[in-house]
């Protein structure tokens, strides 16, 4: 399959390329970005393309969300108080959670954390959560952006999907939201679904476009492990559709994108100017951010933490000895390749000098040759020692940075 189109790989425009103003591109660059991520593990139906760690069960929900507030506070001095820029609430499904619960998680944060005045608040959201009165409660609380889970404005893919909202109810909860003062929203959409066609997808932009979204995720349908699709897949009740067709939606993705005024900052992430997410820019950039919850992640540039992926176990433990999560502490290799999955795979490149001077001069020289084959096939190019992948070069990108990383 094309996978180089997924949502966990992107590449983005040259930023020499694009019209991005440069008091934008500055502040996403410099500023120190530091971010907390809370897991809300509970659904209450599973996507047949879901690999996620997730639960349909609710039965310890009020035991994991007292969990959570409590590691909150156990972990206090893992961001050594540094200002906390944006916090975010995945899943699962943290819509499902109400006004009261999701105060008191941000009561312990607030309470613990050193929260930045100008925080970047984002919830993820289903459709048919996002009522009338369920937002006017959300905007009770510090929740100041939304990531709605549209993935499509056809009823039959969502029925495919196994999701649970129809595509006049995503319609309507926009509006609503967008009613309800939320302008900073982010919409899903996943393209590449069996026997999607181009006109389809552009169609799905379309509806996009005309709700007035200033931020577009957009991921190409990837067959994981242990998910209905893929075992669909196998028996072949679905069939994939051609690397051809992937190309061209694609394409179609950023024209349409482009047109409406949304810079490609991420393959796979769009946003209008001043709409870039900050704590998924802050992942790319390398900033450090502390994960709450089970299966959540932590770094600090020297470390990664990983939490326990069982909702009991990760309760018991935190409550017993805190022995809920491993810890791995990071190599210059491991740095090195870190570097080059995230950066590369944005519009801002990869720095040689960062580094030359942050990881070691040797993988430097290291990338420097790497890369001199894909300079000349013209699938990377080099302005001011920073590599950018050019146009032609991301169809093949995952092979360019397998080809990049130190082995």
């Amino acid at each position: 399959m094309f996978v180089v189109l997924s949502g966990k790989n992107s590449v983005s425009k040259l930023i020499s390329k694009s019209k991005i103003s440069y008091k934008i591109f500055k502040l996403i660059v410099w500023q120190v970005f530091i971010g907390i991520y809370i897991h809300i593990p509970f659904c209450a139906k599973k996507c047949y393309y879901c690999d996620f760690f997730m639960s349909l069960s609710l039965q310890y929900k009020e035991e994991y969300l007292q969990t959570l507030i409590k590691e909150l506070g156990l972990r206090k001095n893992y961001l050594q108080n540094k200002p906390v820029e944006t916090i975010y609430l995945g899943g699962g499904t943290p819509s499902l959670l109400s006004e009261k619960e999701l105060n008191e998680i941000f009561e312990q944060i607030y309470k613990t954390y050193n929260v930045s005045e100008k925080v970047e608040i984002t919830a993820e959201a289903n459709p048919d959560d996002l009522s009338n009165s369920y937002l006017k409660e959300l905007k009770k609380t510090p929740i100041n952006r939304l990531s709605i889970g549209i993935q499509s404005f056809f009823d039959d893919d969502l029925q495919m999907m196994n999701r649970r909202h129809s595509a006049e109810q995503s319609m309507f909860v926009v509006k609503k939201a967008q009613d309800n003062g939320f302008s900073n929203i982010s919409g899903d959409l996943i393209y590449g679904l069996p026997g999607m066609s181009s006109k389809k997808w552009k169609k799905n932009l379309n509806s996009f476009f005309e709700l007035k979204i200033p931020h577009l995720s957009a991921y190409h349908l990837t067959y994981e492990p242990n998910t209905v699709f893929i075992k669909r897949l196998k028996t072949g009740k679905i069939k994939e559709i051609s690397e051809e067709e992937s190309i061209i939606q694609f394409k179609i993705l950023q024209k349409e994108a482009k047109k409406n005024n949304f810079f490609q900052y991420e393959t796979s992430n769009f946003g209008k100017e001043g709409f870039f997410s900050k704590h998924n820019t802050a992942y790319w950039q390398q900033k450090h951010y502390l994960g709450i919850g089970a299966s959540a992640h932590s770094y600090n540039g020297n470390s990664r933490q990983f939490n326990i992926k069982n909702i009991k176990e990760y309760i018991k433990r935190t409550g017993e000895d805190n022995n809920y999560f491993k810890k791995e502490i990071l190599s210059e290799k491991d740095k090195y390749n870190d570097y080059i999955i995230t950066r590369l795979r944005t519009m801002w490149g990869v720095d040689i000098n960062f580094v030359k001077k942050k990881i070691c001069e040797n993988y430097a020289e290291f990338l420097v040759e790497k890369a001199q084959k894909h300079i000349e096939k013209g699938n990377l190019t080099e302005k001011k020692n920073i590599l950018y992948v050019t146009e032609q070069g991301k169809f093949i990108e995952d092979f360019i940075i397998e080809d990049l990383f130190y082995l």
